[in-house]
């Protein structure tokens, strides 16, 4: 199967049905998205060679979804490109990825248009809006082509290529082919069961992985509705005037709601599952939204490498916390149907329940390996299994509960300190709204932990009130040593704090 069989079968059976809702004068039917997409996939054909990289640089759009499907049915790689990236950064992963074709909005096309002589590999650009001197035009391409479908393409076919986040230093480009994306699609189907009807209001970027959501929520024919820039009184309306039955966020935009004024005023019963993920919420955060929405939470756990969720914590699981068991709130989830997990040692042999190691994964929906590193893609695979580089415990009912990153781990002293918990301590303090944890170089105990915090407005706590509150919560040694109030972290697309700038930025003000 491939990706767009999805579109050519619900063309088939709904075609006049919404597949997209961007806004009232901006939707497409089925009929209208399938028409489209075969457009697209045979004049990609007519500009590029099999297995060429096709990259796509825009904001959410419906050109997006086209691009999603049309591009990998044409047999060549879909290329996803962060439109938060400093052009340089852009630079770097067309000239990695050796991409042939950009698909841009009009304002990022200009500005790569202007940086032409530094990518070798480029032949064409493609402006998706106002035309750009020197690129070609989307809507004009898709006009010269033919809407008929011929795809050019095997299920175990890379059909994206995603690049990490790039946290810890240089992205690396993970190829996911058609099974990838589809086992990943199938099991959130099974395991957050949206229906054909589903309305499903989707807050994540679309550069992101995390944008297989919107897909699995289209498996069965349902409507995918987007919005302009993030606005938590729009979502509320949105959601009220369309009846939307599901939606996806991360979880600093579920604050952002909870705190609305609006939400007290606007209908928000239609929703019958809300889902959060893409980085860590404060158990605060979550127990606030448990009550406000209900039984209808739900979240996983994923990564680029895995082409969405392997873990789930699904909305029965979120009602049983909700009766008491709140501990569960602290779980990122069981392994799905469809995906293996379990803890390691450093020899890579499995940990009893409710030791710390790091987890490991497989299945259908693992990357294919990364682009052009053989070396990273043999380490990362390790015994068969997929490393993730994240230390957890399992609980004995099968729950695994995420402590930290392993590059995160800050060791002082010679004690381990996993930033999680020091940051669920923090999320305590009624001044703090959120924080990262650190390592930062410490002559006396090797590192020292380091903590940047937000705090909330009309509260202005010293570092000394933290530190102290801190040691009071947890044992001494895991308390940060230094404190450093900012007015906003630095965040990736998908919300995870990039505790590598704050290393750098931070650690230059220590003595």
């Amino acid at each position: 199967m491939l990706l767009a069989d999805i579109v050519e079968r619900n063309a088939r059976s709904f075609p006049d049905r919404q597949a997209l809702w961007f806004d009232e004068d901006t939707t497409r039917s089925w009929a209208a998205l399938a028409r489209r997409t075969h457009r697209l996939a045979n004049a990609i054909r007519g500009l590029t060679a099999p297995g060429e990289r096709v990259a796509i640089l825009a904001e959410n759009c419906p050109e997006y979804y086209e691009c999603y499907y049309g591009v990998p049915d044409s047999g060549r790689v879909l290329t996803l490109l962060n439109y938060r990236l400093h052009p340089e950064e852009l630079l770097w992963i067309l000239n990695d990825a050796e991409a042939t074709v950009l698909i841009a909005q009009s304002s990022y096309a200009a500005v790569l248009q202007d940086l032409r002589a530094e990518l070798p590999f480029l032949r064409e650009i493609v402006t998706v809006g106002p035309e750009v001197t020197g690129t070609s035009s989307y809507e004009a391409l898709l006009g010269a082509a033919s809407d008929g479908r011929s795809p050019e393409a095997d299920g175990d076919d890379p059909a994206w290529i995603v690049y990490t986040s790039g946290t810890t230093g240089r992205p690396k480009g993970a190829m996911l082919s058609h099974r990838n994306l589809l086992t990943a699609v199938v099991q959130s189907v099974v395991h957050y069961a949206p229906g054909p009807r589903a309305r499903f209001l989707n807050a994540f970027p679309l550069c992101h992985v995390s944008g297989y959501m919107a897909i699995t929520h289209q498996f069965r024919g349902g409507t995918v509705l987007q919005q302009g820039p993030w606005r938590p009184d729009a979502w509320l309306r949105t959601v009220e005037e369309q009846g939307v039955t599901s939606a996806g966020m991360a979880p600093s935009m579920m604050a952002d709601v909870l705190d609305d004024p609006a939400i007290g005023h606007r209908d928000v019963s239609s929703l019958a599952a809300l889902g959060y993920g893409s980085a860590g919420m404060p158990v605060g955060t979550l127990r606030r939204a448990v009550d406000r929405f209900g039984p209808i939470i739900f979240t996983g756990f994923g990564m680029t490498e895995t082409a969405g969720n392997v873990l789930a914590l699904d909305r029965e699981t979120h009602a049983r916390a909700a009766r008491g068991d709140d501990f569960l709130l602290e779980s990122a989830g069981a392994a799905m149907c469809m995906s293996e997990a379990r803890i390691v040692d450093e020899d890579g042999a499995e940990v009893p329940n409710g030791t710390v190691g790091e987890l490991v994964v497989r299945g259908d929906q693992t990357t294919l390996g990364y682009l052009g590193r053989p070396e990273a893609t043999a380490a990362a695979y390790a015994d068969g299994w997929l490393h993730t580089g994240d230390l957890a415990r399992k609980d004995d009912e099968g729950f695994f509960y995420i402590v930290d990153r392993k590059k995160d781990m800050i060791i002082t002293g010679g004690e381990n300190v996993y930033s999680t918990e020091v940051e669920h301590t923090l999320a305590r303090h009624p001044a703090v709204a959120e924080s990262a944890v650190f390592g930062v170089p410490d002559l006396h105990w090797g590192e020292a932990v380091a903590a940047a915090v937000v705090l909330r407005p009309g509260h202005h706590p010293t570092a000394d009130d933290l530190m102290d509150f801190c040691r009071a919560h947890i044992a001494g040694y895991k308390r940060p040593r230094h404190v450093f109030f900012t007015d906003a972290l630095p965040k990736t697309v998908t919300g995870k704090a990039m505790k590598h700038e704050l290393k750098r930025s931070f650690g230059r003000s220590l003595p």
